[in-house]
């Protein structure tokens, strides 16, 4: 399927304010690709040559440790632009990217890309907030709770934040996210992400349906 590059690009924050006359000039370094769920588009350790911009479905950023544990992962949802960290300074990814689903998305040269930030003050200022914005999100999200129910609903409001699409009186997470992946983020057991799951329902707080999860209750979440 062929791509309006100028009107897709100005879905995304950082290109959201630019012309479409600089957009037409950016158009021939944009390149389109599509991945099948499961594929990697970079693993840890790569040389940092790109900066992707996804146009729909799901990935997931993952890093390891030496014995082969996942220490951190993250997930990113349509028109984000990935990654952010390590901007003008990494010349390496320090995480890898998988295809959690189908997805489309552009990508951009990083020495491209990182020599037109440095001469647009408007686009380094939204670089910066992001930033602030994501630090802020993940400080949340590591936050130390005691109680293992209580780490799973804050894991639970951190993928609403960051994840969720509002729709109508509810917050639907698309993202197909697993147990254990809920389990590994909330530093808590499949069982009790299953028994939290089992007592929200019950309550009507959230049900799930097709991979989705459906937060029905979104201000009890933001608490």
């Amino acid at each position: 399927m062929e791509r309006n590059i100028v009107q897709e690009l100005k879905k995304f924050e950082i290109f959201s304010d630019f012309s479409n006359a600089e957009l037409r000039e950016l158009k021939s370094c944009v390149y389109w690709r599509t991945y099948k769920k499961g594929q990697l588009l970079f693993v840890e350790d790569d040389p940092r040559e790109r900066i992707y911009f996804l146009l729909g479905g799901f990935v997931k950023l993952i890093r390891d440790n030496k014995e082969g544990e996942m220490i951190y992962f993250d997930y990113i949802k349509s028109y984000t632009m990935f990654p952010y960290g390590g901007l003008l300074i990494d010349t390496k990814y320090h995480y890898s990217a998988e295809a959690i689903t189908d997805i489309e998305l552009f990508y951009l040269p990083t020495s491209i890309f990182e020599e037109h930030l440095k001469n647009n003050r408007n686009q380094l200022i939204k670089i910066v907030n992001k930033l602030s914005n994501l630090l802020e999100l993940h400080e949340n999200r590591i936050q130390k709770i005691p109680n293992a129910q209580q780490r799973v609903i804050q894991t639970l409001s951190y993928l609403m934040t960051d994840l969720g699409e509002e729709q109508k009186h509810d917050v639907v997470i698309n993202c197909p996210i697993t147990t254990t992946e809920i389990s590994k983020l909330s530093g808590t057991s499949r069982e009790t992400v299953s028994q939290v799951f089992k007592q929200l329902k019950q309550e009507n707080k959230v049900s799930t349906k097709q991979k989705k999860i459906f937060i029905h209750m979104p201000e009890y979440f933001r608490q």
